[in-house]
């Protein structure tokens, strides 16, 4: 064999040597670990973009609901303001608040100068009290008081005999939501003090409680407000109790 020849396979012979010796010594247990890291991590890649879009949507529905909780704040809060409206109206109408406005005041008073008639020796006060009451209320009243005491749809004026040694047919106690009420009477009531004199004038109520020795003073307000103030007296129902059936 020529030398060129022998070179040539013995470098072969080296090479395939090297070959096979790198084979022998490469450690392949990195690659199927890096492979398993791979797996694992990819995995966990999945999982946690599964818990991702869960959470997105447990924050979504947060969110609605949220909105929705909002919503009805607001309409809870618009819907609070409408009741306080109401119930600041309905106690206006009620007598629960005081009024202040435009009105009347009238000032009975017994007057030992004024005729009577003979004979006459009582007069039911509550009767033309009430008398009067239904004149200004015939008049447009929005709110009423006797000596202070507001009158409600539930007030009663009562007559109590024997209990005042007031002179003259005026000679008892008027109860007035149950509290005793003494002559003079001053009856005030807020509403337009022209309709109201209208219609006292209308039903002569001073010629008729002069004949009763009762002076009849109707004075008018209408730059200086006059303050009735609010019924303080037991509600209706206040002390009932509901039977179950």
């Amino acid at each position: 064999m020529k030398p060129v020849s022998m070179r040539a396979l013995f470098g072969v012979s080296v090479t395939l040597g090297i070959l096979l010796g790198l084979e022998f010594h490469i450690d392949r247990t990195p690659s199927a670990q890096a492979y398993a890291s791979y797996l694992s991590q990819s995995e966990a890649l999945n999982a946690a973009l599964a818990r991702t879009t869960v959470l997105t949507a447990a924050l979504a529905a947060d969110d609605a609901q949220l909105r929705a909780l909002e919503e009805v704040s607001v309409h809870a809060r618009i819907g609070l303001v409408d009741l306080r409206q109401e119930l600041a109206k309905l106690g206006k109408q009620a007598g629960l608040t005081t009024v202040a406005g435009p009105g009347v005041r009238i000032s009975i008073a017994f007057d030992p100068k004024l005729p009577i008639i003979p004979g006459l020796s009582y007069v039911d006060e509550a009767t033309q009290l009430q008398i009067v009451v239904n004149a200004l209320q015939a008049g447009g009243a929005q709110a009423i008081a006797i000596n202070g005491q507001r009158l409600v749809t539930t007030s009663s004026i009562r007559s109590v005999h024997g209990l005042s040694a007031n002179a003259g047919p005026f000679s008892g106690v008027v109860q007035v939501n149950g509290q005793p009420v003494l002559a003079p009477y001053e009856i005030e009531a807020v509403g337009s003090p022209s309709r109201l004199v209208t219609i006292l004038t209308a039903e002569a109520l001073g010629q008729q409680f002069n004949i009763l020795e009762q002076s009849f003073t109707v004075s008018q307000f209408r730059k200086t407000p006059i303050a009735l103030p609010a019924y303080t007296g037991p509600l209706p129902g206040q002390y009932s109790t509901e039977v179950g059936i």
